[in-house]
C-alpha cells in the first residue's frame, strides 16, 4: 500500500510538473494565440492567428511596394515642375469656402516646390520602409493616413474637381482608408514575427509603444482598438461603400457611356507593346457597346455599395470586388499607366483589390457580424452563410 501511495503521489507530481510546464510554454507562445470571438461564443484559436499574421505581412509589403513606386517618382519627371498648377487646377473646380486653403497651399507650395515635392517623396519612402520591414509601424500607419489625407485635399483636390469625365473620387484617400484597414489588423493579430518590431521588442519591451496597436493593455485589458476591432472593420467597410457609392453616381450623372472608349483607348495608347493584345481586345469590346459597358461598370459599383455599407452577402461581394477592382485597374487605369510626366501613383484599382482582400480576413477572423444584414438573414436562413462567411 505505501508502494502504492508512493507511486500515486509521484503521478500527481509528475502531472503537477506537466501542467506547470505547459502553463509557462503557454505564457511564452501568449503572442501566438488570438482571442476569435464568433457572435455569442469565443475560442482560443491559434491557425486563425497564423493565417492572419502571414496575410498583414503580405498586405504590409503589397502596399510599401506601392508607397515606395510614389515615393520614388516624387524624384522623377520634374514632377515638381507641375505642383502649382496643379493646385491651381483642382481649387478652381471647388466652392469659394476652400478658397483659404488651396491658396494657402499653393503659396507654400510655389515658394518651396522642389522641398514639397521632394519632402513628400521622402516621406513615402520612409513609410515604404516602415511596412516592407515591419519597423515602427504604429507611427507609420497613422503617418500614412495623414499624409495620404494631405495629398487627397491639396494635389488632388478631394478627388476633383468633379464634370464630365470624372470616374473616381480620388487616390490617396483609398491608401489613408488601406493603413485604417492595418491598424484594425495590428489590434487584432497583435505583434507580428515577421517584422523587424518583433525582435526589437523582445529586448527592448517599451518599443512596443511605437511599434503596435495594443491588443492588451498594461492592467491586462483589451486595447480600445482591439475590443472594438469588428465595429471598426464594419465602419471602414461602409466607408469604403461610400467611395464607390459615389463612384457609381459618378458613372451615371456624368454620362461614362461618352467617356468610355476614349479612356480606354487613352490607356492602350500608353502602354507598352506587350500589352497590345490586351488593350485591344478590350478596345474593340467596348468600342462596340459602350453604353453596355458604362452602365455594367454603375451597377456593379453599386451593388458592392450595397454589399458594404449594408453588409449583404458579404462573401461573394468581396471575392467580386477583388477581380472588378483588378479589372479595372488593368483597363481603366492601364495596370496604373507609364511613369510620364507629373505622373505619382500606380493606380487606384489594386489597392482596393487589397481592400477586397483585407475584408475577406477579417471576415474569416470575426465570423458573423451582428452589425450587417447578413447576420439578421442568417438567423432564419443558414445556409445564407456560405454566401456571406468565410468560415461556417
Amino acid at each position: 500500500m505505501i508502494e502504492a501511495a508512493d507511486d500515486g503521489l509521484n503521478h500527481d507530481i509528475g502531472g503537477l510538473q506537466r501542467v506547470l510546464a505547459e502553463k509557462e510554454q503557454a505564457k511564452q507562445m501568449e503572442p501566438l494565440i488570438v482571442r476569435v470571438d464568433r457572435g455569442a461564443g469565443a475560442y482560443e484559436n491559434r491557425l486563425v492567428w497564423r493565417r492572419g499574421v502571414k496575410f498583414t505581412k503580405v498586405v504590409a509589403l503589397i502596399f510599401g511596394a506601392l508607397w515606395a513606386i510614389d515615393g520614388f517618382y516624387k524624384f522623377q519627371n520634374g514632377l515638381y515642375l507641375y505642383l502649382p498648377a496643379r493646385i491651381l487646377q483642382d481649387a478652381a473646380g471647388h466652392p469659394a469656402f476652400l478658397n483659404g486653403w488651396y491658396s494657402w497651399w499653393y503659396s507654400f507650395v510655389s515658394a518651396n516646390t522642389m522641398f514639397a515635392a521632394y519632402g513628400t517623396g521622402v516621406l513615402e519612402l520612409l513609410i515604404a520602409f516602415s511596412l516592407i520591414l515591419g519597423f515602427a509601424r504604429k507611427i507609420a500607419y497613422f503617418g500614412g493616413i495623414v499624409l495620404a489625407m494631405i495629398i487627397w485635399s491639396v494635389v488632388e483636390g478631394f478627388g476633383g474637381p468633379y464634370g464630365v469625365g470624372s470616374v473616381t473620387v480620388g487616390q490617396s484617400n483609398i491608401y489613408a482608408l488601406g493603413m485604417l484597414f492595418l491598424i484594425v489588423f495590428n489590434s487584432t493579430y497583435g505583434s507580428n514575427p515577421y517584422t523587424l518590431d518583433w525582435f526589437i521588442e523582445k529586448r527592448f519591451k517599451w518599443w512596443a509603444k511605437v511599434a503596435e496597436i495594443p491588443r492588451i493593455t498594461a492592467f491586462g485589458l483589451k486595447g480600445w482598438f482591439a475590443r472594438n476591432s469588428m465595429k471598426l472593420s464594419r465602419s471602414f467597410a461602409i466607408t469604403f461603400g461610400l467611395v464607390y457609392l459615389s463612384e457609381a453616381f459618378l458613372a451615371f450623372y456624368y454620362d461614362l457611356p461618352a467617356h468610355i472608349v476614349g479612356v480606354v483607348k487613352a490607356q492602350a495608347a500608353m502602354a507598352p507593346p506587350s500589352l497590345n493584345g490586351w488593350f485591344s481586345f478590350w478596345e474593340g469590346q467596348v468600342s462596340a457597346a459602350p453604353a453596355f459597358y458604362a452602365y455594367l461598370v454603375g451597377i456593379l459599383e453599386l451593388l458592392l455599395a450595397v454589399c458594404l455599407i449594408f453588409g449583404l452577402g458579404r462573401k461573394i461581394g468581396y471575392m467580386g470586388g477583388t477581380v472588378f477592382a483588378i479589372l479595372a485597374w488593368g483597363v481603366g487605369e492601364g495596370f496604373g499607366g507609364l511613369p510620364t510626366a507629373g505622373y505619382t501613383d500606380p493606380g487606384t484599382g489594386i489597392i482596393q483589390a487589397v481592400i477586397f482582400l483585407m475584408l475577406l480576413s477579417l471576415n474569416a477572423t470575426h465570423g458573423t457580424d451582428p452589425f450587417t444584414l447578413d447576420a439578421q438573414i442568417e438567423r432564419r436562413f443558414k445556409w445564407w452563410k456560405k454566401i456571406a462567411e468565410m468560415s461556417y
